[in-house]
């Protein structure tokens, strides 16, 4: 709704200038990811995230994982993942050279960051 999100973007290059971008807001944010995988292999996105609410029986320790491959020089939405305030969402490479752009919208007044390793 405009007038009452705040819109955070940043663009990252995972695998290359940097290792892992933890983003974050102190209010309840979804995250956005664009990636561009620039090898000629294939390669993906890791994304780490507090444990989920809800988890199957074959799920444990105190966060979850996934890896949401980006076929060879291309590029591909990747889609959105929410996050409550206050909580961290990794991003990492896998295997590749992977620019990601991403876009946090947040509540009017919060404030989002995005830092880098």
């Amino acid at each position: 709704m405009a007038g009452s999100d705040h819109i955070v973007r940043g663009y990252f290059g995972l695998g290359d200038n940097d290792r892992i971008v933890h983003v974050t807001s102190d209010a309840d944010f979804l995250l956005h990811i664009w990636a561009r995988n620039v090898e000629t292999s294939e390669g993906g996105v890791t994304f780490i995230t507090p444990a989920s609410q809800f988890r199957g029986p074959g799920s444990t320790g105190p966060m979850d994982a996934l890896v949401l491959e980006v076929p060879a020089q291309t590029g591909v939405t990747l889609g959105c993942i929410g996050g409550q305030g206050g909580e961290t969402i990794d991003l990492s490479s896998a295997n590749a050279r992977i620019t990601v752009f991403l876009t946090v919208v947040t509540a009017e007044g919060a404030t989002a960051t995005m830092t880098r390793e």
